[in-house]
């Protein structure tokens, strides 16, 4: 009996050795899993901490792409029309990063996805200086350009004006060689002798005269312009004022200035005698008057008389 009893005690024993050792497994296992659960927890933390960090980045640095996208066209407004086209690609890009990174959580393929984005929109904001420094050389070429063809236009319109003044100052001769000169100017008052007929009488008696005779020889020149010239005579009285029997003007030096008679000639570049009478305008009075010729706008020649 005490045999079988020694027995049972021996298994029992064996049996609780038995359950011990499934229990101590069983907890080391759990102990395991429970380490390794949460050391893969922290992982995670750790791996979701790590992509929160770099999204902040990944945001930052799309910000500093845009700060220097918006320095480059304040700089270069000039050329913002040629940019135009990688302007609305490059906001079109950056439009779709911002849309990815507003996503609260990032995964493993996203965030590859904003990063290669990232990359490709740095590669055409690199791509957009290399342009704008093309076109700003291309400006800088032609404003040289430009700028010799103004100074050789200055130049050619210099060389035109001097040509200009060449030859104006060559008319300006030309015209002034063109001008009649009258020559040998002889003037007196004339009446008609009534017995034996009639016949012209030089007097200076100024209760007498009945027409003034002013004689004068235009000049020999072979510049001037031949044909029909009007000649026009002045006289001015003592008194200073121009005997004329109406209103009749023609100009002379640019002015309009009355005159007492007028005759036209025929004048082939030869010397040409010729007479022209001024009928009586009222009664002469005595003293010093003044006979003045005109042709084609100019004074061609002068002669004082005296009446008593």
């Amino acid at each position: 009996m005490e045999i079988q009893q020694n027995e049972k005690d021996k298994k029992s024993k064996t049996y609780l050795m038995i359950l011990i050792g499934a229990l101590l497994a069983l907890n080391i296992g759990i102990g395991v899993n429970l380490f390794l659960s949460n050391k893969k927890n922290k992982e995670q933390a750790v791996n979701i901490e790590g992509l929160s960090k770099d999204k902040d980045n990944l945001q930052k640095e799309v910000q500093g792409l845009e700060i220097e996208l918006e320095s480059l066209r304040s700089e270069n407004q000039g050329l913002n029309e040629q940019l135009n086209e990688k302007d609305l690609a490059i906001e079109q890009k950056i439009k779709q990063i911002k849309v990815l990174l507003s996503k609260g959580k990032l995964s493993d393929a996203e965030f590859k996805k904003a990063k290669a984005e990232i990359l490709s929109l740095r590669s055409q904001i690199e791509d957009y200086k290399l342009r704008v420094a093309e076109l700003t050389k291309q400006n800088e070429e032609l404003t040289v350009q430009n700028t010799d063809l103004t100074q050789n236009l200055t130049a050619e319109q210099m060389r035109s004006a001097e040509k200009d003044r060449a030859i104006e100052q060559r008319d300006k001769k030309i015209n002034k060689a063109k001008i009649l000169h009258a020559s040998g100017i002889v003037v007196a008052g004339v009446r008609e002798r009534k017995l034996f007929g009639k016949k012209e009488v030089s007097t200076d008696k100024a209760s007498k005269v009945e027409e003034i005779k002013v004689k004068f020889s235009l000049d020999q020149n072979v510049v001037a312009d031949a044909g029909d010239k009007d000649i026009f005579v002045k006289i001015i009285g003592p008194d200073g004022a121009p005997i004329t029997g109406k209103m009749q003007t023609t100009k002379v030096d640019g002015t309009e200035t009355l005159y007492t008679e007028k005759k036209t000639v025929d004048y082939k570049n030869e010397k040409l005698d010729d007479v022209v009478y001024c009928k009586k305008q009222g009664s002469y009075t005595k003293g010093e008057y003044t006979v003045e010729i005109f042709a084609e706008g100019f004074r061609i020649g002068s002669a004082k008389f005296t009446l008593k």
